[in-house]
């Protein structure tokens, strides 16, 4: 997940966010040690390499059998290790891949802004307050579900936070604590985020750096959707129900939601609304639709057909929202204003995989730590995996940069008994809900500033709840290599 926005106390009241800088320079110092940890490495390790061959399908494979050091005489000099992003930007054999990326995120960043500048998130979600106030643990359940399939299928996760004001406004009205409403704006996102279906920044990414495709192991992460999804909604309304023992309030609430802040939904917000709903409806089934299809399968397709969806709905149905292209084109590039520092990030991350390629060492390092796994049992190996991305994710929030890390290296060859569909289950699992529960997320920071929460009570209140989801995690992750996903 992303950590490029940072609260802003003027826009506070309008919900909108800025970009963090700060946490985009230390994302960078700290993946920038990283490369030049590699580059040192380069000058230290054996260089080694595995053979390859064509497969069945066409590509280029790994034989794992096939490792032997070699003579190299590589050794990558150090004023490289600062031109290592403008190189891979031309010369690194996945440039293709992360000028795609680059694409989609710019792409992508512009349109949920548009979408955000028009009010259509918004007046969703009061309309569903609206329809659902007199039965208020629905509601919740409602919107949990909600939450989790816009960052399960879209990957919207920062940009959510503009709905917190109006969370908050429900919450008040039910007379329940502020925890409770930011609990539904993060809990939900990130367990939506961790069992994403076709998240384009997670298990797009992930599936296209790995060689699968978005459909492989997609009707298990649907399961495992449904079971958090239940986790979660029971969370959540125990929350709320926690909230009201201890005020000792009766099951029915005297103040209005027009007397905590949410004003009555308008003809124009319920236009605006449906609007919203049919853009993302129609996303879904582009990209649906070109993943059923075998001849379009192919992962870069989906993603481009993502995208394409996204911009040819957002500028049709953004122009007639927002009123006029010159506010279209403003919001839009603000949009892409905002996310262009993640690239840095990005960028930053695919050049250690080059400096590692380059000075013939990334398949030693691979080497060693397949040793290591499959020295284990499968059962283990993939806890190994588990938390190693755990700990990567404290340091490094970002998944577009974590993905570009570690995804080609734990891929390169395959593992015996971990298949590269686990893999991406498991960094998945290791990406989501832990950023609304590591204090160095940017979005959790901000989370607890606008709702006045301290760390240690969102700990208190959310920490078992943490520990659950791991323990669920790791028995989906058991339960794939138990069954061969």
């Amino acid at each position: 997940m992303t950590e490029t926005v940072k609260n802003n106390t003027p826009a506070e009241k309008k919900g909108e966010m800025k970009i963090d800088m700060k946490g985009i320079l230390k994302a960078v110092i700290l993946l920038y040690a990283i490369l030049i940890a590699v580059g040192i490495l380069t000058y230290v390790l054996p260089a080694g390499r595995y053979s390859t061959y064509i497969d069945a399908a066409g590509k280029t494979a790994v034989d794992p059998n096939t490792f032997q050091y070699i003579e190299s005489t590589t050794r990558i000099p150090f004023y490289r290790w600062l031109t290592a992003p403008f190189e891979t930007l031309l010369f690194d054999s996945s440039k293709f891949t992360l000028y795609q990326i680059i694409a989609l995120l710019l792409l992508l960043g512009g349109c949920f802004k548009v979408l955000e500048e028009c009010g259509g998130l918004p007046a969703f979600v009061k309309i569903l307050i609206a329809k659902f106030s007199k039965r208020r643990f629905l509601t919740v359940a409602v919107i949990t579900v909600v939450m989790m399939l816009l960052c399960s299928f879209f990957g919207i996760f920062d940009e959510l936070l503009i709905l917190f004001p109006i969370f908050l406004s429900f919450t008040r009205a039910m007379r329940w604590d502020n925890k409770t409403a930011l609990a539904l704006v993060l809990i939900s996102t990130g367990v939506g985020f961790t069992c994403a279906l076709f998240n384009p920044l997670t298990v797009g990414l992930c599936s296209m750096l790995a060689g699968i495709t978005i459909v492989d192991g997609m009707w298990f992460r649907a399961i495992m959707f449904v079971v958090l999804a239940v986790i979660t909604c029971a969370f959540l309304v125990a929350m709320a129900k926690r909230d009201e023992r201890r005020n000792a309030l009766l099951t029915t609430n005297n103040e209005t939601l027009e007397e905590a802040g949410i004003e009555e939904v308008t003809p124009q917000e319920k236009k605006m609304a449906i609007m919203v709903v049919a853009l993302f409806a129609f996303v879904l089934l582009v990209v649906i639709l070109f993943s059923a299809i075998p001849a379009l399968s192919d992962l870069g397709i989906s993603m481009i057909a993502m995208a394409g969806g996204f911009v040819i709905g957002t500028f049709v149905l953004g122009r007639m929202m927002i009123g006029s292209w010159k506010k279209f084109f403003k919001a839009f590039w603000k949009g892409i204003v905002n996310v262009a520092p993640s690239i840095i990030i990005v960028v930053v991350a695919f050049s250690i995989k080059y400096i590692a390629e380059k000075g013939d060492i990334l398949h030693t390092i691979f080497y060693h730590m397949s040793r290591v796994i499959t020295g284990v049992t499968p059962a283990l190996g993939v806890l190994m995996i588990l938390g190693f991305v755990l700990v990567i994710e404290f340091f490094i929030p970002s998944a577009t940069a974590k993905a570009s890390l570690l995804i080609p290296l734990l891929t390169i060859a395959p593992i015996p008994g971990i298949s590269k569909t686990i893999i991406v289950l498991a960094y998945m699992l290791g990406d989501g809900y832990t950023n609304v529960f590591y204090p160095t997320c940017g979005t959790l920071v901000i989370g607890l500033g606008l709702a006045n929460v301290s760390y240690f009570d969102w700990v208190k209140r959310t920490g078992l709840f943490q520990l659950l989801l791991l323990a669920t995690s790791v028995g989906f992750l058991e339960l794939a290599v138990a069954i061969g996903l």
